[in-house]
């Protein structure tokens, strides 16, 4: 939502095969959303994606977030994303996600729908305005050259006419950590899940930082602008929190 997602249905489109970010997929999945890179051989998704041998423990601190009653979930690009009137996106305009709220639960939300707005299938349109202004960080420049040398290489190998759409986020958002809070910053872990070229289920954990900017959440850049570096294999949903209203 969360890059796990993203990275994943970028080679899934450039191969025309079913891919996982957030993600993300950040950049994301979801960034998120930066999905491993599915292939048609199992073993070489490691080494495409640049996915670690195995996502970090979970941590027992992280607590769940008390999501607002009202949470309901909206399609994008083919990733179904938990919205609130509460906790946001309360602004949706031109396809970006905005208006998130100043506590745990707009933190969270806004990890998820930030990391999947910088993904490059769904084009210049939303892409561009939420790098723009919704990405800080050192790193932040290498972030928005590397989503649109993507999104050019996408749109080359499917012959889309420049500012559209390429391809589908074809990932499931199984669950998050928040690993920390505070009113100026907050880590995220995102869990998603999407199957390979054998239909095999395959999960995986983006680790998404986010901050406070004055007005909204912000989202920071992973090292290198490449949300790869923010991704591992999971092998279990275990000590993730569903998205559910109340926890």
């Amino acid at each position: 939502m969360t890059y796990d997602v993203i990275d994943r249905a970028r080679h899934r489109t450039r191969r025309w095969v079913t891919t996982i970010t957030l993600a993300a997929a950040a950049a994301t999945s979801l960034g998120v959303a930066a999905v491993a890179a599915m292939r048609d051989e199992p073993n070489a998704a490691g080494q495409q994606s640049g996915f670690t041998a195995a996502a970090p423990v979970p941590d027992p601190a992280a607590r769940a977030v008390a999501l607002p009653a009202d949470l309901r979930w909206t399609p994008v690009a083919g990733i179904s994303l938990p919205v609130s009137g509460q906790a946001g996106p309360l602004d949706t305009s031109g396809g970006a996600a905005r208006r998130f709220s100043h506590d745990e639960a707009g933190a969270l939300l806004s990890a998820v729908h930030i990391t999947v707005r910088c993904a490059p299938q769904l084009g210049p349109g939303v892409f561009d305005q939420t790098l723009q202004t919704q990405v800080v960080g050192a790193d932040a420049p290498a972030m928005r050259s590397k989503v649109r040398q993507d999104y050019d290489h996408l749109r080359a190998t499917t012959n889309v006419p420049y500012g559209q759409p390429v391809g589908r986020l074809e990932a499931v958002l199984r669950g998050y950590q928040l690993t920390s809070y505070s009113p100026q910053a907050a880590l995220v872990q995102l869990l998603t899940e999407a199957r390979d070229a054998q239909g095999k289920s395959l999960l995986a954990v983006t680790t998404v930082q986010i901050q406070w900017i004055g007005t909204d959440w912000a989202l920071l850049a992973p090292a290198g602008g490449d949300f790869r570096t923010a991704v591992a294999r999971a092998g279990s949903p275990d000590g993730f929190h569903p998205f559910i209203p109340g926890r």
